[in-house]
């Protein structure tokens, strides 16, 4: 009864793959407390090696980094009081936007545009990356950047407005950003995440580099960061990413220390210009890439690679979905907000369906 159960879930994910969709794919399915389901299909990498996807490939998670690292930071900080999350971060960096503050970027609603190809600079002055000089040159571009409406006003996906969040966390605490959310976070979790990760699942033939990008992060801006930014830069295996959901879900219960019942429910209740809580995204009325099924008090958050982890906190589900979607090439080039093509919509269709799938399954099992 249980394997026949995920039938629809297994079905949608290998005929992704036959389709040629994403080449990989690993899901992960649990609660709080033990693991529900498992599948991955396809390869972690076409070319230039062929290899299969299995449960323990790692994945560039991308955007996820925003929940798996940042924003629990960012809570963890506040609670001990270490970080005001309405102080205006001009209070730390005197060159950043006047009225931003911590609550704004992790609401989305900073004033900064979505992005900018801050690389370019690093790769036309020969600058080092990854160095302290190149970092701090790379963040400072960043929040200096020009701001396209008042903090606050309205809502626009920012990776700027994360990497002036960033800056700002290791301006308060003197350290680099992986060192606190080592102390200050995975050692609460206890997740294997790792910024960058050898032989994991390839992504694009990046231009910038000119070859298949394996192990490094994807993206160009944390790439010069030296893989270690606030935005983007954590790997993980599928069932890696839905441990450190399951944390977030038994912190919420009490069950876990790290971060308060209190302070996840103020940051998953959080409301602002746009769909976004504190650094999780929310549930859409209509078009969710958690599907219609989901229960609108979920939380959760994607990736321009190919990844997902939502949570339902009272359904206690969590689901990491992770693919390479970007390989070996990005449809339509690596600038994101380009144009979706044929692949991309497929893909986009695909989450919904799987997420809509695993709530069918966990009805017949009684878990939903």
């Amino acid at each position: 009864m249980p394997e026949r159960a995920w039938r629809e879930v297994v079905a949608l994910l290998d005929q992704a793959v036959a389709d040629g969709v994403v080449p990989g794919v690993a899901l992960c399915v649990r609660g709080a407390d033990e693991a529900l389901f498992s599948h991955a299909a396809g390869h972690a990498e076409l070319e230039p090696r062929r290899r299969a996807a299995g449960l323990d490939t790692a994945w560039d998670l991308a955007s996820l980094t925003k929940v798996l690292c940042t924003t629990p930071l960012c809570l963890r900080l506040h609670e001990q009081g270490r970080l005001d999350l309405d102080e205006p971060l001009d209070a730390l960096l005197p060159d950043a936007p006047p009225g931003v503050t911590a609550r704004h970027c992790l609401l989305h609603s900073s004033g900064l545009p979505a992005w900018r190809p801050l690389f370019q600079e690093v790769i036309a002055q020969g600058w080092t990356w990854g160095a302290p000089a190149t970092r701090q040159a790379v963040l400072r571009a960043a929040r200096t950047t020009p701001t396209v409406s008042h903090p606050g006003a309205r809502h626009e996906y920012s990776d700027l407005g994360m990497l002036l969040l960033g800056a700002a966390i290791e301006a308060r605490e003197g350290e680099r950003i992986d060192r606190l959310w080592e102390r200050e976070v995975r050692s609460w979790m206890g997740v294997d995440l790792r910024w960058g990760w050898p032989d994991a699942a390839a992504t694009e033939r990046c231009p910038v580099r000119q070859r298949i990008v394996v192990g490094e992060v994807h993206d160009l801006n944390a790439a010069v960061l030296g893989g270690l930014a606030p935005h983007a830069g954590l790997f993980g295996s599928a069932a890696q990413v839905a441990a450190a959901g399951a944390w977030h879900l038994r912190c919420a219960r009490g069950r876990e220390r790290g971060l308060s019942p209190e302070t996840l429910d103020q940051a998953w209740s959080a409301e602002g210009p746009g769909s976004h809580h504190l650094g999780w995204d929310g549930v859409s009325p209509q078009g969710s890439s958690a599907s219609d099924r989901w229960p609108p008090d979920g939380v959760g958050h994607l990736g321009f690679t190919g990844t997902s982890l939502w949570l339902a906190p009272r359904q206690d589900v969590v689901v990491a979905l992770l693919g390479n979607r970007v390989h070996p090439e990005v449809e339509g080039g690596s600038v994101p907000g380009a144009a979706p093509g044929p692949r991309t919509r497929a893909f986009r269709a695909l989450r919904p369906a799987v997420h809509q799938a695993v709530v069918e399954a966990l009805e017949t099992l009684g878990r939903w």
